[in-house]
């Protein structure tokens, strides 16, 4: 089917689901105000001098939809800044929170922060007029035909940058193909993650020639932000004695604190001074979660709570720490000795599992990582990564190591060295648009 009758029915579509997406709209800005601040963005409506600091620059507009590509795109944003230190670097986000994380991880680097628009054909030319980007980056896989259309248009590249089709997503994107292929015949260059990626990515439309593969990023960042704590946190900094045993249970889920708590209890007969920090991946759970530690007669504290270190405390009046503040679990992580990343025994997809690789730590998860699968293949195939289906698996796994202190030793060193031998990722894919940016 030709592309303009694809891309008329996609926008018929877009306009006759409209009304009832602003009804949608008009409830989440109810339930949750903070929507209610970039509302006027998402329709492409700026104050008349927002965009005065990128006049005379050559425009970088880059793409990292929430909180974890924001958070997997820092390194690589602050070397394009380095690369281009002239350039306007444009950042924009789609949710709240990951316009807040861009706005502290990326304030140093980028000069504009803007939430994306809806992608409507009578929206977005108008940003992009307004932007007027020399070079369009988008993260993994937001495909966004009008965006990509215009920007086409408008002989204006665009790169897909450490690009993926998860398992999940690749057979709802066959049943795309035949609109995808066009969408897809607007991108400059698709740098993947892995040769897999490739394929499918090739699979779907896109042209052999513009496709490469470039490494996963996650791997270098991970390296980087381990590496650039600018002092390491002490386990006083969660009022605990540095010769307690922790166990860390971060961006949990519903569903996975039960089979975390049976895991403690059983490696805590094993290391009865073990401190337990559930870090849950949303905060608004955290009272559910206190009373659920409650009826196991666990007494919990807020991180934010705690008071300077008191050892003379009984150590059982403060067993389990609630992480209810934001942007502290990467850095904490080197203070954990057994280390689960959650999203992964409910069917999540799974969370990042180099945060505590990169700090030298032996990583536990559950079958769930189709968000990080070939991530965790290489944790599984190394021994630095052990993959439990259940509560009972965890506690099981976790005192192993804990009862053999040399294999802990080798799983923690065979977890960072995967981080290690994937290093370079950035700097390909920084090359690649160095090239692109050598035409402009």
């Amino acid at each position: 089917m030709k592309k303009w009758i694809l891309y008329g029915i996609y926008n018929l579509l877009g306009l006759m689901l409209f009304p009832f997406f602003m009804l949608f709209l008009v409830g989440a800005c109810l339930r949750k105000p903070v929507y209610r601040k970039n509302i006027a963005q998402r329709f492409g409506r700026y104050p008349s001098d927002f965009f005065l600091k990128l006049r005379n620059k050559k425009v970088i507009w880059v793409h990292a939809s929430s909180v974890g590509e924001v958070m997997m795109s820092r390194l690589f944003v602050q070397n394009l800044r380095k690369q281009y230190p002239n350039a306007g670097i444009v950042i924009s986000t789609m949710t709240p929170t990951g316009q807040a994380a861009a706005r502290e991880y990326l304030a140093a680097c980028s000069d504009l922060f803007i939430y994306f628009p809806f992608d409507l054909n009578w929206i977005v030319p108008a940003v992009v007029q307004k932007i007027s980007p020399t070079l369009f980056i988008f993260m993994e896989t937001e495909i966004w035909p009008n965006c990509l259309k215009t920007l086409a248009a408008k002989k204006i590249p665009t790169v897909m940058v450490n690009g993926r089709i998860s398992n999940n997503s690749f057979p709802r994107y066959q049943k795309l193909k035949p609109f995808l292929v066009h969408a897809l015949s607007d991108v400059a260059f698709f740098l993947m993650q892995s040769a897999e990626d490739v394929q499918r990515i090739i699979a779907l439309g896109a042209p052999p020639a513009q496709v490469q593969e470039c490494g996963n990023m996650k791997y270098d960042q991970a390296a980087s932000s381990a590496a650039s704590t600018n002092k390491m946190p002490t386990k006083a900094t969660l009022a605990l004695s540095e010769d307690r045993p922790l166990m860390i249970a971060g961006s949990t889920r519903p569903g996975e604190e039960e089979p975390i708590l049976e895991a403690y209890q059983n490696l805590r007969l094993s290391l009865p001074t073990l401190a337990l920090l559930i870090a849950p991946r949303h905060l608004n759970r955290l009272e559910m979660l206190e009373k659920q530690l409650r009826d196991h007669g666990l007494v919990s504290i807020r991180k934010s709570q705690l008071s300077a270190p008191n050892r003379d405390a009984p150590l059982e009046h403060r067993p389990v720490i609630l992480l209810d503040t934001l942007g502290e679990l990467n850095r904490l992580y080197a203070l954990g000795d057994y280390i689960f990343v959650g999203g992964s025994l409910a069917d999540f997809g799974g969370h990042n599992p180099l945060e505590p690789a990169a700090h030298k730590k032996p990583v536990f998860f559950g079958p769930h990582m189709e968000n990080f699968r070939d991530i965790a293949l290489a944790l599984i195939a190394s021994g630095g990564g052990i993959s439990v289906t259940d509560g009972k698996q965890l506690g099981q796994a976790m005192v192993a190591l804990a009862q053999n202190p040399e294999d802990y030793k080798k799983c923690a060193e065979a977890a960072y060295g995967i981080v290690l031998k994937h290093q370079g990722a950035v700097r390909r894919h920084l090359d690649r648009i160095t090239n692109l940016m050598a035409t402009r």
